[in-house]
């Protein structure tokens, strides 16, 4: 008996001795995985403190405030659930926000929007104005754990806001409590995008419809598309191939387009689609992503003939016979998509390639009618195909075709309680443009080049072309274009490698179409430009560059000689494009628009600015 207590102690000391060598050798082959954070040896008083189990894939979280901001862009459209007789068309809704993400999984946003409902039955605008404060909870990042460089994203958006409301010199101030979700794309490390459907319930009033009452609610739904720019830079961000340079410049460009515009129906048919072109001219500046996908930002301005107007003569006004136009102006966003980058070895600047693009539009219209001006703002589709040829260096050219579709309300001649009615239409919008683009060229290129700003020395400059000049008339008696010759002459001076400073001075015969005879005189306009340089911008600056191309705008002050003469002022604006054949000599082509007031082209009862274009080619001296 006297061993059993001797057994005892000896296995006291044994056992946990051995279970304690079992537990450090099931735990050691663990260390070889550092994404389980999970030990196999299970302790139940230390699983009973441990913490929630962390994804492979998460990180730490940066707690630094200003490492978590980011600003947003985002618009969208909204729909106004009707009550009573009052219904309102969708409406497009925008605005900027400002983003804090506090936690791993949570956020706060301020938002400033605005946007517009148009009234059906007469088109009466309802402008609407806020302010709203967003809760995100990012549910991936809850379940998953912390990323900023997930590719995709869930999150859910609750919050209230601030609406002020204004109709037909009304306004109302609204409350409102909305829900949604959002669906987050992270394609680069400072850049995502997202869809956030939402439902909206408002105080009433908004609609204007007068029955107050404090449980009666106002209630819209619509979607919303954005980006969020971060201010810190992550990586890695995902698993898909990136492009060269984190800085927000890098992957940019910009380009000029210009070429003709053409609406497709059975009146623009009827007149010959050849009569129908107008101009069509258009500003960009986009920025490539990833290598197969960017976004661009362009301002535009077009035109187009569509239809032949007849008037019967009446006791007040003789009858007459007319062309009308269409005049269109305003923004549009859109994706484009590299089809090559699939069928070319996934080139990541190849010599040639075709963009496939994609957005909306949004733009003022103004268009004669015979009976009541269309004017006001529209809301559209756009997309088309870009094929681009790289010429040298970062400078491309690219023809583009595309395709837009135009909605806008127009007030007609019947009448409803009062009011005229106003219907929905939507032109079908053709164009092809030419264009040049410049490229960001990329850090080695920059750096390399910024050291030749040493070598910049100011400059002055002459230069002298001819070319031709057009008069765009929103209606016209005869279906004609008058292209007379201008000639001009400039001096100016080169300050800064992207700067220069231009005075101008030139001469055209002008003939327009008034109603039963074409009228000419001459012109004769001084001109004060701004250019700047978007090759050096863009590349740096290269004294032994071969072109340039620039951008300029300015005023123009020009006098209308015969015919009741007369003193204008405008604004003008074009695309300065050079190519130097010796140190001093260049020569250029020089593309322009000029917008002047309502009477230079001596029409009566007309709506819009008088517009001329010009396209002048000549030389330039340096010294």
């Amino acid at each position: 008996m006297k061993k059993l207590p001797i057994i005892l102690i000896v296995l006291s000391i044994t056992i946990p001795a051995a279970f304690a060598q079992q537990q450090g050798s099931d735990n050691s082959p663990r260390t070889a995985h550092p994404k389980d954070t999970v030990s196999t040896g299970f302790d139940a008083t230390r699983q009973m403190f441990q913490k929630r189990y962390q994804h492979p894939d998460a990180v730490p979280f940066d707690t630094l405030w200003k490492n978590n901001v980011y600003i947003s862009l985002f618009g969208g459209m909204d729909k106004m659930i009707p009550r009573g007789n009052t219904d309102f068309n969708t409406g497009p809704a925008g605005g900027i926000a400002a983003s804090w993400q506090f936690a791993p999984a949570h956020a706060l946003r301020a938002s400033l929007l605005a946007g517009n409902f148009s009234r059906k039955i007469d088109n009466e605008t309802l402008m609407r104005f806020g302010l709203q404060a967003d809760y995100l909870l990012n549910v991936s990042s809850y379940v998953n754990g912390y990323n900023p460089g997930r590719i995709f994203e869930f999150l859910t958006v609750a919050g209230v806001g601030y609406q002020l409301s204004s109709l037909a010199g009304r306004t109302e101030h609204v409350a409102d409590l909305h829900l949604g979700f959002q669906l987050k794309l992270h394609p680069t490390a400072h850049v995502d995008f997202y869809l956030e459907p939402r439902f909206t319930i408002m105080s009433d009033g908004i609609d204007h419809s007068f029955q107050k009452n404090w449980h009666k609610y106002d209630m819209t739904y619509g979607a919303t598309v954005g980006m969020n720019y971060r201010l810190k830079a992550w990586k890695p961000f995902g698993k898909i191939r990136i492009l060269e340079g984190n800085r927000f410049l890098d992957n940019t460009f910009v380009s000029v387009a210009a070429g003709g515009q053409l609406q497709a129906s059975r009146l623009t048919s009827e007149i010959g689609l050849v009569n129908s072109v107008g101009p069509h001219i258009s500003l960009s500046a986009g920025k490539w992503l990833i290598p197969a996908f960017g976004l661009r930002l362009s301002a535009f301005k077009s035109s187009d003939t569509w239809h032949k107007k007849v008037t019967a003569s009446s006791a007040n006004s003789a009858g007459e016979e007319f062309y009308e136009m269409s005049a269109y102006a305003g923004g549009r966003l859109e994706g484009m998509l590299d089809a090559t980058y699939f069928f070319n070895g996934r080139q990541m600047n190849p010599k040639f390639s075709v963009n496939v693009l994609a957005g909306g539009e949004l733009g003022y219209i103004l268009k004669e009618n015979g009976y009541r001006p269309a004017k006001g703002g529209y809301t559209g589709f756009t997309g088309g195909v870009q094929l681009k040829y790289k010429l040298f260096g970062d400078v491309s050219l690219f023809v583009e075709p595309r395709t837009s579709l135009a909605s806008y309300s127009l007030k007609t001649s019947e009448k409803e309680e009062g009011r005229y009615v106003a219907k929905k239409f939507t032109d079908n919008l053709y164009s092809i443009n030419v264009g040049i683009e410049i490229r960001r060229a990329d850090e080695e290129n920059r750096m390399a080049r910024s050291l030749n700003r040493e070598l910049f020395r100011p400059s002055f400059f002459v230069s002298g072309a001819i070319g031709f000049s057009t008069p765009i008339q929103m209606k016209r008696y005869e279906l004609k274009r008058y292209f007379d010759y201008q000639a001009m002459i400039n001096a100016g001076r080169i300050f800064t490698p992207l700067s220069s400073l231009r005075l101008g001075a030139d001469y055209t015969p002008l003939s327009t179409d008034l109603k039963g005879e074409n009228v000419k005189y001459d012109m004769a306009s001084g001109s004060l430009d701004y250019m700047l340089n978007l090759t050096n911008l863009m590349t740096g600056y290269d004294p032994e560059r071969k072109y340039d191309i620039q951008l300029f705008a300015g005023v123009v002050a020009s006098v209308r000689m015969q015919h009741e003469s007369r003193f204008f002022i405008g604004g003008e604006a074009g695309l300065h494009t050079s190519y130097r054949v010796s140190r001093r000599f260049k020569v250029f082509l020089e593309p322009k628009i000029r917008i002047y007031g309502k009477e230079l082209l001596m029409q009566d009862n007309v709506q819009g600015s008088d517009i001329m274009m010009s396209l002048n080619a000549g030389t330039s001296f340096s010294f």
